[in-house]
Order: structure tokens, then sequence, then C-alpha cells
């Protein structure tokens, strides 16, 4: 899995540096562009298209016959069963396809959560940096989490002592950020010499950051492989920073990367559609 992730993320990066521009907006709008034509071209070569378009013109000819014999007591029921069968065949020939488009979907809403979805720490602002222990490496968490410390670079400050919880076998520390520029925070246990680290962004750019830095076997790592994952022996299962998540304009309203692009994906999808001469 860490493999085809890191795949991914190279394949990306080199995307960006191709395509991306200043303005967060244009590049979701160039994003679902081309991501609306992609999948019209790919659910047009998946699915069977003589299929659906017959069972769908079937459905649409019951649903205005309806409406012509509407006194037909009799007709309307047999022509509600009709559309209820021709309805339940044209799902089976459209969901096949619609559940191979997911990955590549999932996939694209991942990198873009990566690099849009969160707001960079901003100078002389407090954030919270948790690490948690991994209980399938670490047995006695009672006696290791005081051990556990945390180290910074010479742009960061811790503000708190360490709030440690040991049934849960986390610990917290309140850091602010007094420079700009390439963070970090390293987390250990003494008497160790191994350290994981984990870089906190300060500038916005479009490079890939995360809140979370997890082991590549977990769910974590599936919703937040921006960074290299921590290595499977070390003693943290994961480590995290609290970055704000990133909302953007849209009209009237402010909403997060994701949302923006499955609305301007099924924008330029219905656009595309003709042009394209897919049947959905």
């Amino acid at each position: 899995m860490e493999i085809i992730f890191r795949l991914i993320n190279k394949i990306s990066d080199f995307i960006v540096v191709l395509f991306a521009w200043e303005s967060a907006i244009f590049d979701l709008i160039v994003i679902s562009f081309f991501c609306a034509f992609f999948l019209l071209f790919l659910f047009k070569k998946l699915s069977n298209q003589e299929k659906i378009k017959f069972h769908r013109n079937k459905i649409f000819g019951y649903i205005l016959e309806i409406g012509i014999f509407r006194d037909h007591f009799g007709r309307i029921i047999s022509n509600q069963v009709k559309i209820l069968k021709h309805n339940l065949i044209y799902l089976r020939y459209v969901i096949q396809p619609f559940l191979l488009m997911m990955i590549p979907v999932i996939i694209v809403c991942i990198q873009i959560e990566n690099r849009l979805g969160y707001f960079p720490i901003q100078k002389n602002t407090s954030f919270i940096i948790q690490a948690a222990l991994d209980r399938e490496v670490v047995k006695d968490i009672d006696s290791l989490i005081s051990k556990v410390y945390c180290q910074t670079s010479a742009g960061i400050i811790l503000e708190t002592p360490p709030l440690r919880i040991a049934s849960e076998g986390i610990v917290f520390w309140r850091a602010r950020l007094k420079v700009t520029g390439p963070q970090f925070v390293r987390l250990g246990i003494d008497g160790t010499r191994k350290m994981v680290e984990k870089k906190i962004v300060t500038v916005t750019t479009r490079e890939r950051f995360c809140p979370i830095k997890s082991k590549a076997n977990s769910l974590n790592y599936i919703l937040n492989s921006a960074e290299t994952p921590i290595p499977q022996d070390a003693c943290f299962k994961f480590i995290s920073a609290n970055y704000s998540p990133a909302t953007y304009p849209f009209f009237f309203w402010d909403i997060s990367p994701i949302i923006y692009f499955f609305i301007l994906s099924l924008g330029f999808g219905l656009i595309l559609k003709p042009f394209i001469k897919v049947n959905i």
C-alpha cells in the first residue's frame, strides 16, 4: 500500500509542477474539468451504452404514458411496474462502471485534500501537537508514556508541558509558531535513539501536507498519505498537528475543496456530456 501511495504522490507532484497556479480556486476548476472529461470517457468505455439508452428511454416512455392515460387506473399501475422493472435493469448496467470510477475519484479527492484541504500554521499562532503510542509495539504504555518527549525546530516553541493520558497512550503539547519557513517537530522516548519527525508547514504552497503522520498499515495513512509513513517498528502510532481546515468562496458560501470539486465536476460533466456522446 505504501508503494502505491508513494507512486501516486510522485505522479501528482509532477502534474502540480506543470499545471499548478497561484489561485487554489483556479486549480480546482482545472482539476474538475479534466476529471469530468476523463470520467465521462471512462464511463462510456466501461458501460453498455446501448442497453443504458434502451432502458432509459423505456423509463421515460412509460412516464409519459402515465400522463397520457391518467384516467386508466389499470394502465397506470401496469406502467409503474414496468418503470420499476426497467429502473432495476438500468441500475444493473450503471452501478458497476460507477463503482470502478470511484477509484480515481477517491485518489483525486485525497490529493486535493493533501494540497488544498488545510491552511498552513500562521506566525504567532498556537497549535496542538498530539502523539499516540502504538500498543502493538509498546507493551508497557503506563511506564513509557512518562518518557515521551518532543523536540522542535528553531521557529517553534512549546508553550505548555506535556499532557499525558496514560489510559489512551496519548500525549499533547501546545506549541506556537514564531518564525515561518521549513519547520518540524520530533518525538522520542527517553532511553531510545529512534525518533519520529513530522514537518510543520507554515507557508502556502502546493506542497503535500496533512494533519496526521501515521503508520502505513492504518486507516489514517489512507486518508493522510501526504508524508512518508512512520516506520512499523516505531513506538508511535501517529503524530498530528491541528491545521485549520481550508474553505474557499463559492458565491455566497465558503466550502471545502472536496465539495468544490464535486460541484464543479458535476457542472462540467453536464456540459461535456453531449459532446462526448455518452448515455448515463
